[in-house]
């Protein structure tokens, strides 16, 4: 089991990984499709994700897990696990070469994660075995197969690096580098926060990951409506609109039972009104039950004064607001 409690700090995610569909529910069994992902920055600004397999689940759970300790480490090791170039360390040198193919030249800081599989696994809610760590392998493989490509149009450049890097050091732990929009979380960017104690309390790879797209775009103390058939054509863009009337109904009734168990969460709250013509819409609130010492321990600000020289507390999140009506913003892939 997870060593995780209720007064674990969040995990701060990057928002572009969770408001897009970098991550999504992948039928059991069976080929994975290709991933081939674009997510606007901002006018001509986008990110593009590529790799030879989609990322489900189980791999958004990893990383969530690995932004933990990445957030732990860095608060307490401050520059110690930050590494940028030129770095000679050699494992933080690995790593940087890892995430740049290009050498890296003027791309920002980012944090790195030192770990084993066991530990690992206990973030993630499992016991350690043979099996278990054969599966993480394979999604940590995933991850560090994405590769993230950034365009600005009006500059006319593209920039490649890799969502993760990872080496396995003569220490016998696994070290890893996150790409440097991971890490901007630490560093004054924006992000969401998601508290993985309620991740894995759900049962269902649906409900985790509407957890984690929920938690992305709604702040504590934020409320939002939202139609099944919306929520649904997030979960699943490739097909919802045209698939079988039959497999919509299915849909509507496992994102209820979904929203249902998210509801059932001490912070979340989860009622149904009916809208116009009669379809219902789930009404999502997350309260402010958690204050800002969860997001900021004094070993993190310690570590933010080591590193940037001052610090301001508490730290926002700065996560996008939408309206309780209009839930367009949160589709910009």
């Amino acid at each position: 089991m997870s060593h995780l409690t209720e007064h674990s700090p969040p995990v701060r995610y990057y928002q572009p990984a969770g408001l897009s569909v970098l991550f999504t529910p992948l039928p059991k069994g069976g080929p994975r499709p290709v991933l081939d992902l674009s997510y606007d920055l901002g006018p001509e600004h986008k990110l593009r994700f590529s790799a030879r397999e989609a990322l489900g689940v189980p791999e958004q759970t990893l990383l969530l897990a690995l932004l933990g300790l990445a957030g732990e480490q860095y608060a307490d090791r401050g520059n110690d696990a930050v590494v940028s170039a030129p770095d000679e360390r050699t494992v933080a040198g690995r790593l940087w070469s890892g995430l740049y193919p290009d050498g890296g030249q003027g791309m920002p800081q980012t944090v790195m994660v030192r770990t084993t599989w066991e530990a690992l696994n206990r973030r993630c809610g499992t016991v350690s075995g043979g099996s278990t760590i054969e599966m993480r392998k394979a999604g940590l493989r995933r991850l560090c197969e994405v590769v993230v490509w950034e365009e600005h149009a009006g500059r006319r450049t593209t920039r490649q690096s890799f969502l993760l890097v990872w080496v396995e050091g003569d220490d016998r732990q696994i070290h890893l580098a996150l790409n440097h929009r991971l890490a901007s979380v630490f560093f004054g960017g924006q992000y969401a926060k998601l508290w993985m104690t309620e991740r894995l309390h759900l049962g269902t790879d649906l409900a985790m990951h509407v957890h984690a797209f929920l938690s992305t775009c709604m702040r504590p103390g934020g409320s939002l409506s939202i139609g099944p058939d919306t929520l649904a054509a997030r979960v699943w863009p490739a097909d919802h609109d045209t698939a079988p009337a039959g497999t919509k109904r299915r849909r509507r009734s496992q994102l209820k039972a979904a929203l249902d168990a998210i509801g059932r969460l001490p912070h979340w709250t989860v009622h149904w009104e009916a809208g116009v013509g009669g379809a219902h819409k789930a009404v999502i609130r997350r309260s402010e039950g958690r204050g800002v010492r969860d997001m900021t321990r004094p070993a993190e600000a310690r570590a933010l004064v080591r590193v940037r020289g001052s610090v301001d507390l508490p730290v926002s999140t700065r996560c996008a607001r939408p309206s309780t009506n209009d839930v367009c913003s949160l589709f910009r892939t």
